[in-house]
């Protein structure tokens, strides 16, 4: 029996010290790298949904990580997750995270598993904070600009 997590992005990275204190953009890179990273979902039979509020415009190149990921343009990331649980046809096999108390007892009262951020997440919990060393230096990079960098890379070393 595999199961969808449903994951409510934000409500991860605000609550998250490690991915709290960065821009925006590193904190939606940095929750889907450590997904990849630590597969919190467990068995690699279990799929991972993140839901982000809004649109993808800001986000650089689509990701290509294990994880799916929704932006919700003209709805909530709540609404998105309610509705995805609404229309699962084995909503026992449902696992929604997030600590947000309304989605959390709508989608229980429809059949589904639900997790909290710090259990799923817990060791981005126990990550040290304070700034990180690549916020401090500016050494961050996103995923487009990593893109981008590894394709002039390809055109130099791979004549």
């Amino acid at each position: 029996m595999s199961l969808h997590y449903l994951v409510d992005g934000y409500n991860i990275i605000k609550q998250a010290p490690a991915l709290a204190e960065v821009e925006l953009e590193q904190g939606r890179d940095g929750l889907l790298r450590w997904i990849d990273a630590q597969r919190p979902q467990g068995s690699v039979n279990n799929r991972v949904t993140v839901v982000f509020d809004g649109s993808s415009e800001h986000f650089g190149s689509p990701w290509a990580g294990t994880a799916r990921v929704i932006f919700t343009k003209n709805e909530s990331a709540d609404e998105r997750i309610k509705a995805m649980v609404e229309e699962s046809s084995a909503k026992s096999n449902v696992v929604v995270v997030s600590d947000d108390r309304g989605i959390t007892l709508y989608v229980r009262s429809l059949g589904a598993r639900i997790m909290e951020v710090k259990e799923f997440a817990a060791d981005l919990f126990d990550a040290p904070s304070g700034p990180s060393p690549q916020k401090g230096r500016g050494k961050y990079i996103s995923l487009a600009k990593a893109k981008q960098i590894n394709e002039e890379l390809k055109k130099i070393w791979l004549k």
